[in-house]
């Protein structure tokens, strides 16, 4: 008896495996090719959206705390105990540092009822020398003196990172610029102020802020965002 023939079980050859085999892997490198720009893109965007919320959030605390400056509480209360000594608003104005003291983060709202004692500080807003970014100086004022005992910019707390630039410009009540070259009433940044001359700083009224960011990706150039805000102090 003879077997029966089977028709149509040969299966591939090699040279066909090999056909499909490119077809495949060419068509998987258009894929990556079209999905590469779209995810370096993406990634990009991730990034630049991240350095523009740090920037925006550390200008919106900036100005809020700015232009809460030369208010003291403690001072206009009946009881002299507790006044601050050389009530100064602006302490530090350089063209690219600001110092500024108050009840700057409403301290003394969340105090017992009675005097404000220690609601008012001095906060140092500077660019850090070693890169990292915008620093906040968060200084405790002593009520004898007016003045707090640090202004380092390095010792302060990070507020947001790949900042590259930061610059200061103030006016007076008219809009008149107050020249600047290199500080008001020549008080250097990062020193304890020295009260005994405020004829610039106490006539500030406004305080224009520049900032800006620089976002870089690996090899893409790098791209940069810049923010300005107009401050009108509240307590002149």
């Amino acid at each position: 008896m003879r077997s029966a023939t089977l028709h149509g079980q040969d299966g591939f050859t090699m040279v066909e495996m090999l056909i499909a085999l490119s077809i495949f892997l060419l068509i998987l490198m258009g894929v990556f090719q079209i999905f590469e720009p779209s995810n370096a893109a993406y990634v990009s965007s991730e990034r630049k959206l991240g350095v523009q919320q740090n920037a925006r959030i550390a200008m919106d605390m900036m100005v809020r705390q700015i232009r809460t400056a030369g208010f003291f509480p403690e001072n206009l209360t009946t009881d002299t105990t507790d006044d601050v000594a050389n009530p100064v608003g602006v302490q530090i104005a350089t063209n690219a540092a600001l110092a500024v003291a108050g009840d700057l983060d409403g301290s003394c709202a969340t105090l017992p009822a009675g005097p404000c004692a220690g609601a008012s500080k001095a906060f140092v807003f500077c660019l850090d020398n070693s890169g990292l970014g915008l620093r906040r100086v968060n200084a405790v004022l002593n009520a004898a003196t007016g003045v707090a005992a640090s202004y380092v910019c390095s010792g302060g707390d990070l507020l947001a990172e790949s900042v590259t630039s930061l610059g200061f410009a103030y006016y007076d009540a008219n809009n008149n610029p107050i020249p600047s070259p290199p500080a008001l009433d020549g008080q250097p940044a990062e020193a304890v102020p020295a009260l005994n001359d405020t004829t610039q700083r106490s006539v500030v009224r406004r305080v224009v802020i520049t900032l800006t960011a620089r976002e870089s990706v690996p090899n893409q150039p790098a791209q940069t965002y810049t923010l300005t805000s107009d401050v009108r102090l509240r307590n002149p």
